[in-house]
């Protein structure tokens, strides 16, 4: 698979409509994540009156950061997974087999709630910027909040989906809840962008 950062957004686009896995929708929650950062970080930076702005466009430029790299190892980390699985269903595999699938699937879990995290993170940023930024780059903020919002929820259910024979594992939960509190959060964005009643 040729690196997510190295294609352009065309052949990006094209790769995840092509009948292929790869790149899959962790990778792509953590890709629209990355985009909300950056839509915060140039709210905040055409926001030259708010005191607090350098110091937001440094955060969600941190989150964007963290979330590029969580987005290439989800994507290695599912492909690494589905290979195993391939073999498991072929009735190959060494011994140790359902040990080295548990622990992919392991790892196919704690990534896409990496990225949930950095979404709620974005979710929450996005919305402080929405309430303070300057007009145009609020919106952007809010509009962030809201995508964040719902790469935080596809990743919660990512998470559930690696982790199906756990449903009680407490990443399983705690995704869930990081997903309710992006939603929170993308409400308090939008409504901060709201015109006047």
């Amino acid at each position: 698979m040729p690196e997510l950062y190295s294609r352009d957004l065309r052949s990006l686009l094209d790769g995840i409509a092509a009948p292929s896995p790869e790149p899959g929708a962790g990778a792509v929650a953590g890709i629209v994540t990355a985009m909300a950062a950056g839509l915060i970080a140039s709210a905040a930076r055409r926001s030259p009156g708010w005191t607090e702005a350098r110091g937001v466009s440094a955060q969600a430029q941190a989150l964007r950061s963290r979330v590029e790299r969580l987005a290439e190892a989800n994507e290695e980390a599912y492909l690494d997974a589905l290979a195993l699985l391939a073999v498991a269903a072929a009735g190959g595999g060494a011994e140790g087999g359902d040990r080295a699938i548990g622990k992919a699937l392991d790892t196919a879990a704690e990534l896409p709630f990496a990225i949930a995290e950095a979404a709620y993170d974005v979710a929450m940023l996005g919305a402080e910027a929405a309430a303070h930024a300057a007009p145009g780059g609020a919106e952007d903020a809010a509009a962030a909040a809201q995508l964040a919002e719902a790469t935080a929820r596809a990743a919660a259910s990512l998470v559930a989906a690696n982790l199906v024979s756990s449903p009680d594992d407490e990443r399983v939960v705690h995704a869930h809840r990081l997903a309710a509190a992006a939603t929170d959060a993308a409400r308090r964005a939008v409504a901060a962008t709201a015109p006047p009643a």
